[in-house]
């Protein structure tokens, strides 16, 4: 492998990658770096991270083929599985409407970006922690209200949710926050 396109595994980017980010090559895209675009992709990360979550209330199919233990076979809501379909592509985008700041390493960026991007992971950071805080006292209340616990739910969208808010809360608020990226 040639030095020209290092592979930054922890952060899951190729040097070129982000320097076509940072230079911006990638003309196409210039729709997306204006603020009023930014924030309706954060908002809509929002929803779609919230309708993701909630994807174990959707209804299910049941079938009634009844197996040999008595139990029968869920098959899990498509409208669930399209909502993290496109909450992974607003993911892609978002990450390319903030040029790839929030995940690039120290070593291709200037001390500014070095700092909003710090900054920004901070923020991400308290504010998931707030979120995770939330949800932890809703499950701990839930079986009581009976909130937390539709049959069949095994928290498994609640998870995939989560781990998408982890991975795009940085990019939401850069992309919230600052004017000219």
């Amino acid at each position: 492998m040639s030095k020209k396109n290092k592979i930054y595994w922890f952060e899951g980017v190729t040097e070129k990658g982000v320097k076509s980010l940072l230079t911006d090559e990638n003309s196409k895209y210039r729709w997306l770096r204006s603020q009023r675009n930014r924030r309706i992709l954060v908002v809509l990360m929002a929803l779609g991270t919230a309708l993701v979550a909630a994807g174990s209330y959707w209804p299910t199919l049941k079938t009634n083929s009844n197996l040999s233990d008595g139990t029968s076979v869920v098959i899990y809501s498509v409208t669930a599985i399209f909502a993290i379909f496109a909450v992974l592509l607003g993911y892609l985008f978002l990450r390319i409407s903030v040029r790839g700041i929030a995940d690039a390493p120290d070593e291709l960026l200037d001390e500014r970006q070095i700092k909003i991007r710090d900054t920004s992971f901070r923020y991400a950071y308290y504010g998931f922690g707030y979120i995770v805080l939330v949800l932890l006292l809703l499950m701990n209340i839930g079986p009581e209200v009976k909130l937390f616990q539709p049959e069949g739910n095994d928290g498994s969208y609640l998870i995939i949710s989560m781990m998408f808010l982890c991975a795009a809360l940085p990019s939401m608020i850069l992309a919230w926050r600052e004017r000219d990226i």
